[in-house]
C-alpha cells in the first residue's frame, strides 16, 4: 500500500476574516473566508488574487468619490426660474 505524505501548509496571509495558506508540494491554495473554504490551483488562485486586487482598487475609488460628494455644499439661487 502506498503512503500518502500529508500536505504542509505555509501561511501567506491572515486577518482575523481570512487565511491564505499554500501546499507547495501538491500546488494547492487554501482559502478560508470566515465560515467558507476553497482550495484552489496555484494558477487559479493568482488570477482570481487579480480580480480582487483589481475589485478593491476599484471599491476604494468609490469610496474616495463618495467622501468628495458627502462634503459639497448647496446654494439655493437668489433668483427664480418661474
Amino acid at each position: 500500500m502506498m503512503s500518502k505524505k500529508p500536505c504542509t501548509h505555509e501561511c501567506l496571509a491572515a486577518t482575523e476574516f481570512s487565511k491564505v495558506l499554500i501546499c507547495r508540494e501538491c500546488g494547492v491554495v487554501h482559502l478560508h473566508v470566515q465560515n467558507m473554504s476553497l482550495r484552489l490551483e496555484v494558477s487559479d488562485f493568482l488570477s482570481f488574487a487579480d480580480t480582487m486586487a483589481e475589485a478593491a482598487h476599484q471599491a476604494r475609488a468609490g469610496q474616495k468619490d463618495k467622501s468628495k460628494r458627502a462634503g459639497f455644499t448647496v446654494v439655493k439661487s437668489s433668483t427664480r426660474l418661474n
